[in-house]
């Protein structure tokens, strides 16, 4: 394979020419894996003492991958982790996700923001992009200019092609990142074809103990049909498989889960309902309101019984497929903006009514307890005093709020609102 043998003579010498530190985007699949195998195999051909620049391997999590998937990559990022110090790589190993206020359940359930479609892609941006950006920045404050590997390739499509092309800086292998004015864009692999790329995988051994066989079993799984070996240009390959988000509601089916369902996976089954429920449902008038969150006219976000639903729905997704779809921080943040929504539904009566006593996936803390005590003073207070309760709470949760009430006028502004509101009511 002459193709793999220049490229990894491409990246010795692009490893030395500079001191600007590299950034390889690994997403666990076929193109990502072996960018990374040959860049592995391609430093450990240069001298100890010449390998000073850190080589940062990073994967983007954003919270809603489909669990197989999630739980390859994590699997793969501590094996990748281990052998880099086994081999003496400067290999920095990291992870990362969106910010809370920016998680998929937070703007759904929480703000009720309907699911993306092609015109209102809400998700890209915040699960994906604004984490891995933030990172790279992080990067070039440090650095001063950095170096991103990527595994596109001109094979796959033409928007692809393009896309390569459209930045590449003349008789140059690098390519200035289009947003990010010290970042430059390389990509090693991108005149390799998919029947070249699984020939190398099914040849080379995966440096890190992973298992490049296993990867072409997810591959034939999540595509419902065979992934043959490569042995010639006429031969089909498995390459075309795509696996993302599990609640992704852009695509009108979600074709890998349900290969995966198909060829094992059942207990991802309530997953696939809920996903499908979402993007059956999106535009009814009948779970969304009639205002837009500014308080503006328009089909707004949905309404807050079709939010506590798909809460329910949510958390009955967790509990029969034994995956963990959503954090005790999330489940915090949407009872915070459901009470500065005015909203008085509880979060955590929706938990224990999917739970029960299932004391094994929720346990009361002393803090918890405690809580519960001061609530139930506070509200017997308020009744006392003849002032209304949930308004207080609301006020309370908003107070407290570190994280989605970061703007003191925004806090001004719910008390304001609230005191008017109390006020014309007496």
């Amino acid at each position: 394979m002459l193709n793999i043998k220049y490229i990894k003579e491409e990246l010795k010498d692009q490893y030395l020419a500079d001191s600007k530190p590299w950034i390889i985007g690994f997403s666990g699949g076929k193109d990502s894996t072996i960018l990374l195998q040959l860049v592995w195999y391609a430093l450990k051909e240069i001298p100890k003492q010449q390998l000073i620049k850190e080589v940062h391997i990073v994967a983007n999590d954003t919270l809603v991958e489909n669990p197989k998937i999630a739980s390859w990559i994590d699997t793969n990022l501590v094996n990748i982790e281990k052998s880099a110090k086994r081999d003496g790589l400067p290999f920095v190993v990291a992870k990362t996700t969106p910010e809370l206020e920016d998680s998929f359940w937070v703007n759904l359930i929480g703000k009720g923001y309907p699911t993306p479609n092609s015109s209102f892609r809400w998700c890209t941006e915040r699960l994906k992009i604004n984490p891995t950006t933030k990172y790279i920045k992080n990067q070039v404050a440090k650095k001063g200019e950095v170096i991103i590997l990527l595994g596109t390739r001109k094979d796959e499509s033409q928007t692809r092609k393009k896309s390569i092309e459209k930045f590449q800086i003349a008789d140059n292998r690098l390519r200035r990142h289009h947003e990010l004015n010290l970042a430059y864009v390389y990509t090693p692999i991108k005149y390799l074809t998919t029947n070249e790329v699984w020939e190398y995988l099914l040849q080379a051994p995966s440096p890190w103990n992973g298992s490049n066989r296993a990867l072409i079993t997810i591959y034939k799984n999540g595509t419902g049909g065979d992934c043959p070996l490569v042995i010639d240009k006429t031969t089909s390959s498995c390459g075309q498989s795509r696996f993302g988000c599990w609640v992704c509601t852009v695509v009108r089916r979600d074709k890998s889960m349900e290969a995966l369902i198909d060829n094992g996976e059942e207990h991802l089954e309530p997953l696939l309902d809920l996903r499908d429920w979402l993007l059956e449902n999106r535009g009814k008038d009948e779970y969304r309101l009639m205002r837009l969150r500014n308080g503006g006219k328009g089909k707004g976000p949905y309404n807050i019984s079709t939010r506590v639903y798909l809460l329910e729905r949510l958390l009955d997704a967790q509990k029969l497929s034994g995956e963990k779809l959503i954090s005790s921080q999330e489940l915090k943040s949407i009872q915070i903006i459901w009470n500065m929504d005015g909203y008085n539904e509880n979060v955590y009566e929706v938990y224990y009514k999917v739970y029960k006593n299932d004391k094994d996936n929720f346990i009361m803390t002393k803090k918890d307890i405690i809580k519960q005590q001061q609530k139930a003073e506070l509200n017997n207070l308020c009744n006392k005093m003849n002032i209304s309760a949930d308004k207080m709470f609301a006020l309370i949760s908003s107070e407290k709020d570190k994280n989605m009430g970061r703007k003191r006028y925004n806090m001004k502004r719910i008390i304001k609102s609230t005191i008017e509101e109390e006020v014309t009511s007496l």
